[in-house]
């Protein structure tokens, strides 16, 4: 073989590798809910390890807004995902999304009031009243706002970043009521000296991480495995002390999330 077709080996055989890589990099994301480092705190551990353990590269992609993060998510830009129940079926039943692993704990919206306030004792109660709530589309409001059919009978929704900010507004009298997950309301207020709750929702699988069409099925199973491996539960601890108070994530299946996307659907946040 001569020197430039030596030379033409080479380059083929580094283009054919370099194309192969580029092909098997996989986007990363999760929601906006927190900032850019605290982003990457709890998620490119998880893309580094990944990248380790499958042999294909995860590139982690912080959003900078709802918007984009909802913008990507309709356009399919994502591989692998990790957020609430609502999004994962939406992706189940919309773009052919499969779910890989969850938060092992059933999810229960609660809502609340003052312990004092006679005024407040079912849903119906709070047509008109200042409700705390994180933004639209956050899976506890939109459940919240479903009971309301007449947009003119909605709790007026003031939008509150973190449970413990809802909790307070309502202790404080800021808000009428607010909803949050049970299980921060007990944390919060277990023995109901300051508040009370007037409903509480039927529980709901938690957050899960789902995988894209574009990963096939081998490597989803690849991801899967090493997620629930030792290493993969380390690689995932910022998420779980996050999440799970520490609780390792569980194998998850796309029938568990069936109909919750019903709520999103209806969301005018994510349909703009």
């Amino acid at each position: 073989m001569s020197y430039i077709s030596s030379i033409r080996a080479i380059l083929s055989i580094s283009f054919l590798l370099i194309s192969q890589t580029a092909l098997s990099a996989y986007t990363f994301t999760a929601p906006p809910r927190e900032t850019s480092e605290k982003g990457y705190q709890v998620y490119n551990p998880i893309a580094k390890f990944l990248t380790k353990s499958t042999g294909h590269e995860f590139i982690y992609k912080q959003q900078n807004s709802w918007g984009e993060y909802i913008k990507g998510m309709r356009g399919q830009k994502y591989d692998l995902v990790f957020d609430g129940p609502h999004f994962v079926d939406w992706r189940i039943h919309e773009i052919n999304h499969h779910t890989l692993l969850k938060i092992p704990h059933l999810l229960q919206w609660r809502i609340i009031t003052g312990k004092n306030n006679a005024s407040i004792n079912k849903i119906e109660d709070l047509a008109g009243k200042k409700t705390c709530a994180p933004g639209s589309p956050n899976f506890g409001m939109l459940n919240l706002f479903s009971h309301f059919k007449d947009s003119a009978k909605q709790p007026v929704h003031v939008e509150v970043k973190g449970w413990n900010n809802v909790y307070k507004s309502v202790k404080n009298g800021d808000c009428v009521a607010g909803v949050l997950p049970k299980k921060n309301h007990q944390i919060f207020d277990g023995e109901g000296k300051y508040t009370k709750h007037i409903h509480t929702h039927l529980p709901y699988p938690n957050q899960a991480f789902t995988a894209s069409p574009k990963i096939p099925e081998s490597i989803r199973e690849k991801i899967r495995s090493a997620l629930l491996s030792e290493e993969g539960h380390k690689a995932m601890e910022n998420l779980r002390k996050r999440y799970t108070g520490g609780t390792k994530l569980v194998s998850a299946v796309d029938e568990e999330y069936d109909s919750i996307h019903s709520l999103l659907i209806q969301a005018k946040s994510f349909n703009q």
